[in-house]
């Protein structure tokens, strides 16, 4: 097995490690610096929770509203130059939200939300069409490893950008003789990470076009929708609503929590931040064992469910070793359920339409996201964070529940599929 696994590892081609070093790049930036910073300078600028949350939810309904239209312009012009322009978006989007402090306030809470908006358009052009992109350019053999070896590296890389993002506060204070408390601590890490963003640019420049664009002629995206496998791109989407709010909530919520709830330093949560993502690269690289044991639906089933149980610890537990024990589980099954969920609905609906099938579900996600974000918020600021985070739990076992009947109705009804459906390991 471990012989079949490193040859399939050395099949992945010039293209997809190309798009692999980008998202490695946009692990560190985003998902390590800027995730663990942006929320931490909303509360410097003396923003609550509840105003937080809808920040938060402006900015994740960018990924929503565009993931539709991001699917059809990839059908329409190719995955790889809508990569180009998201990349793009994203540095303006993610450098210039700081730079809303210098405002009034009755501005700058515009400002912040614009800004934080176009960095998440950008983000859901580039990850709508970067699915399909890595699904042409690479083969069945080595599909799997492919998406096995984002969710190891990126999670490497978030480490070192939470180390970093944990830190960079208190060096840049020190620098400019002030505290951690105050915002400019946080505004000049918040707008290196975005900045970081244009080094992914070369890198997606030097790929060529995938399969599915190759030297076809342009294609209307709408023609042919009414013959669009929309039972299959629905039913997804209504298990990918469900089951992002357990992600939601501790996107917008984790590092709100440990500073505002249990008054944990800066560095320290970038160093439990870092420490869970840690744990993610080596459960990522499990996922093309357990695809093989148990199918992708089954092996999203099971690490979808240690999701919503990680959640219960930080529910009722309101001390830093709950909360990590929480984020420990739930990062590591993210890591393995996400890769697992995104080979699983590509391969239900052919290749016309896995540009469409990514963008709905991007849609969808960030529609997930931003009500989360938005209702999270309010909820934290009436009963507590413990409620929240219980209300992910239980929405995830209702998600979980959905996936299992969708899953054994497209297994009996579109059989050609059932070498990518099955949900048992006799495969």
């Amino acid at each position: 097995m471990l012989t079949d696994y490193l040859a399939n590892l050395r099949l992945i081609g010039r293209d997809a490690r190309l798009l692999i070093a980008a998202q490695t790049i946009m692990a560190f930036g985003y998902v390590g610096m800027y995730s663990v910073l942006f929320n931490l300078y909303l509360l410097r600028l003396g923003y609550d929770p509840a105003a937080i949350g809808e920040i938060n939810a402006i900015g994740r309904m960018g990924f929503a509203l565009v993931g539709i239209p991001a699917g059809l312009l990839g059908v329409r012009f190719g995955p790889r130059p809508l990569l180009i322009v998201g990349e793009i978006i994203i540095v303006i989007g993610l450098a210039g939200a700081p730079l809303g402090e210098f405002l009034p306030l009755p501005i700058q809470r515009n400002w912040l939300s614009f800004f934080y908006f176009l960095g998440f358009a950008g983000a859901s052009l580039y990850f709508v069409n970067s699915t399909p992109y890595l699904m042409s350019v690479s083969g069945t053999k080595e599909r799997s490893h492919v998406f096995s070896v984002i969710g190891v590296l990126m999670p490497l890389f978030a480490v070192a950008g939470s180390f970093t993002g944990g830190f960079l506060p208190g060096v840049t204070a020190e620098y400019l003789g002030i505290t951690d408390a105050h915002p400019a601590s946080y505004r000049y890490p918040l707008i290196l990470a975005g900045v970081l963003f244009v080094f992914t640019l070369p890198l997606v420049l030097a790929t060529h076009y995938g399969r599915s664009r190759g030297d076809e002629p342009a294609v209307n995206p709408l023609s042919g929708m009414r013959q669009a496998p929309w039972g299959p791109i629905v039913s997804m989407s209504v298990v990918m609503f469900l089951t992002s709010v357990a992600v939601g909530v501790t996107l917008s919520f984790f590092n709100v929590y440990l500073d505002d709830g249990l008054g944990v330093a800066t560095a320290l949560i970038g160093t439990v931040t870092a420490a869970t993502q840690l744990v993610a690269a080596p459960a990522s690289a499990l996922m093309p064992i357990i695809v093989a044991r148990l199918g992708y639906a089954h092996g999203f089933t099971w690490t979808r469910l240690v999701m919503g149980i990680g959640l219960i610890p930080m529910a009722l537990i309101p001390t830093l070793s709950a909360a990590a024990v929480s984020m420990l589980l739930i990062a590591s099954a993210s890591a393995i359920s996400q890769q697992t969920f995104t080979i699983f609905s590509q391969s239900v609906v052919s290749e016309r339409w896995r540009t469409l099938m990514s963008g709905v579900l991007n849609t969808t996600m960030g529609a997930a996201w931003a009500m989360t974000a938005l209702v999270g918020g309010h909820i934290i600021e009436r009963w507590g964070y413990g409620a929240v985070f219980l209300s992910g739990s239980v929405v995830t076992g209702l998600a979980l529940i959905a996936f299992i009947a969708i899953a054994h109705h497209l297994q009996e009804h579109d059989p050609q599929h059932n070498e990518h459906l099955a949900t048992n390991s006799t495969r």
